[in-house]
C-alpha cells in the first residue's frame, strides 16, 4: 500500500517530468527553412515573397556578415523580423513555430518578440521590414 508521502513525491516526480517531455517535443519540431543570403551595399537582406508558401509561414536568415540568423515570421500582411539573439546574455536562440527559445537559461518568446518566460526581461531587437517588387526587405539598421 502507498502511504501519502510516497503518492504525492511520485505524483509531483511525474508532473515534472511530462512538463519536460512537452517542452523537448515542441523544441523538436520540424526545422525551418534556412535563407542564406548576403548582405547588400545598404545593410539589407531581401528575401522574395514566394519563399512563403501556405505551409511556410516563418524563414530564418543566414548572412556570412551576422552574428545571430534573423527570424522572418509571416503575419497576415505584415512581416516581422527577429534577431535570434537571447536578451538574458547573448546565446543564440531556437525557433519553432509557436515559440522561440533559448537553451542557456530557458527564456521563451512570442513570434513578435515578446518575453513569455523570464529570466530575459527586454523583448528580442525587432527590424524593419517592407514588401517591395515581391522581394521582403529587411533593414538591419532600422530597428522597430
Amino acid at each position: 500500500m502507498v502511504n501519502r508521502r510516497d503518492f504525492i513525491k511520485k505524483g509531483c516526480i511525474a508532473c515534472m517530468g511530462l512538463t519536460g517531455i512537452a517542452t523537448l517535443l515542441e523544441a523538436c519540431s520540424a526545422p525551418l527553412q534556412v535563407v542564406k543570403l548576403g548582405n547588400t551595399p545598404d545593410n539589407t537582406l531581401v528575401v522574395p515573397a514566394d519563399k512563403f508558401t501556405e505551409q511556410t509561414k516563418m524563414l530564418v536568415l543566414r548572412s556570412d556578415h551576422l552574428d545571430n540568423d534573423i527570424l522572418l515570421v509571416k503575419n497576415n500582411a505584415s512581416y516581422n523580423a527577429l534577431l535570434l539573439m537571447c536578451t538574458h546574455e547573448g546565446y543564440a536562440l531556437t525557433p519553432t513555430d509557436s515559440k522561440i527559445f533559448c537553451n542557456a537559461h530557458g527564456s521563451q518568446f512570442d513570434l513578435e518578440g515578446n518575453v513569455i518566460k523570464e529570466p530575459a526581461l527586454k523583448p528580442l531587437t525587432r527590424y524593419k521590414t517592407a514588401l517591395i517588387n515581391n522581394n521582403i526587405t529587411v533593414y538591419l539598421n532600422k530597428k522597430v
